[in-house]
């Protein structure tokens, strides 16, 4: 069996030169956009033939153009189809989810008085969503939670729902019942970035939405930044990405399966270990050796953790350092003293600490949502939550005596910037 989990010694003064070398084991961006940008300007010229040219070449599937759209009584009949056990697992997510993130909602409702004036913050839904949920590999009904389920929550009015058909030219049942729990209004058997395109700019099937959310692989993540000049998205969200930070008092066991557990995903993942201790990171590569043989999905762990690392450096600052540098989407503190080197870290998409958050628990049952920055993105903002289904709106109410309080100032400024009639319209309301 090839090498898995590659041990690294770190340099301090090469912890760029191993990010960029582990950010370009993954995939060749510059390639997948030029692709990208071909099939996203043939959807803007051919619509629905371009998504039926798409689906047979790239799904190996024929769709005319009517089956695009998945019935209403086949989603709504999908809750029957689905065994009872996933189904009720499904609204044990969605209820765990919901109630997080309604009571971020609330937190919206804040409003102060100042100097004769009330200012109140309001927040409304969007009018429309475009869902994008993976297929191929695996069917990710709880993606549908962690996107349309958030929607209904923020009373989002239209949620559109795209993903990928299988061989035949079917939608997972589990991918439809969770549509159903979520009220999705519109679900499309199309995928990959055509979906994105067809979402953001229209087709004579698929109507345009507000903005769009959701994981996807690498040509979907380029896709979404692609059309994000016309429409709004959540972020860059492509394959996924988990680093554990772990010292000597970690159970290397443990460190292994959460590796191997995420590296399920694919190639296109990445999967890594820092630490500050050489034995650990020996400790670990050897249960992943033991572990491994007789996982499933063998094909896609092993592609995934050949390209993985186990970086060891030379203390937990520069653990840190590495860390922040890779910005990962998930990051898991598996040592002593979790809280504390999570003080040192600035960037990272979600932080899981201690030995009983493991990364597959915020995949699916925790409440914080598993849509979350890939590519380093994780430098500019953190996952998915009910803040990105809604606009938030300042009301303002002055009162006389406040509006005549702040006129001196308002005076000089709006003189100092050539602007006179901005100070005269405010005192006209003072003179007869």
């Amino acid at each position: 069996m090839t090498e898995l989990l590659p041990k690294i010694a770190v340099r301090p003064e090469g912890v760029l030169e191993l990010v960029s070398k582990i950010r370009k084991s993954s995939h060749d961006l510059s390639k997948v956009e030029s692709r990208v940008r071909r099939v996203i300007a043939d959807v803007r010229k051919r619509g629905d033939r371009a998504l039926v040219d798409y689906t047979r070449k790239f799904d190996g599937v024929t769709l005319s153009k009517k089956d695009l759209t998945v019935r209403k009584r086949e989603i709504s009949g999908a809750t029957r189809r689905v065994e009872k056990k996933l189904l009720s697992a499904m609204k044990f997510s969605l209820r765990r989810l919901q109630s997080a993130q309604g009571g971020l909602l609330k937190r919206l409702d804040y409003s102060q008085v100042s100097g004769g004036f009330t200012m109140r913050l309001i927040s409304r839904p969007l009018s429309s969503l475009g869902c994008y949920i993976p297929g191929g590999r695996a069917a990710y009904a709880s993606s549908v939670l962690m996107t349309a389920g958030l929607a209904r929550v923020a009373g989002v009015k239209r949620i559109v729902l795209c993903t990928p058909p299988d061989a035949e030219g079917q939608v997972n049942p589990a991918i439809l019942a969770a549509a159903s729990l979520c009220g999705v209004d519109e679900v499309f058997r199309v995928g990959g970035a055509q979906a994105i395109a067809a979402m953001a700019y229209g087709t004579e099937t698929v109507g345009t939405v507000d903005k769009i959310v959701g994981p996807g692989g690498i040509h979907v993540a380029v896709a979404k930044q692609l059309v994000s000049c016309d429409v709004p998205i959540d972020f860059f969200a492509g394959p996924t990405e988990l680093v554990v930070a772990a010292d000597e008092s970690s159970n290397p066991r443990s460190v292994a399966w959460d590796l191997v557990g995420q590296s399920e995903h694919g190639q296109d993942s990445i999967c890594g270990l820092v630490t500050w201790s050489d034995s650990l990171a020996d400790e670990v590569r050897g249960e992943i050796e033991r572990i491994v043989p007789g996982v499933q999905r063998r094909e896609y762990v092993e592609g995934c953790l050949k390209k993985g690392f186990a970086a060891v450096c030379v203390d937990r600052r520069r653990a840190a350092d590495l860390i922040n540098a890779l910005s990962p989407e998930h990051l898991q503190l598996m040592m002593a003293n979790p809280e504390g080197f999570a003080g040192l870290i600035e960037n990272a998409g979600l932080i899981l600490n201690g030995e009983y958050s493991p990364c597959a628990a915020s995949d699916y049952c925790v409440g914080t949502d598993h849509v979350i920055p890939t590519e380093g993105f994780a430098r500019f903002r953190g996952g998915l939550s009910a803040l990105d289904f809604v606009k938030t709106i300042w009301m303002v109410e002055g009162s006389r005596k406040g509006l005549r309080r702040i006129i001196p100032a308002l005076k000089t400024l709006a003189y100092a910037e050539g602007l006179p009639n901005h100070s005269l319209s405010v005192e006209s309301r003072f003179k007869r």
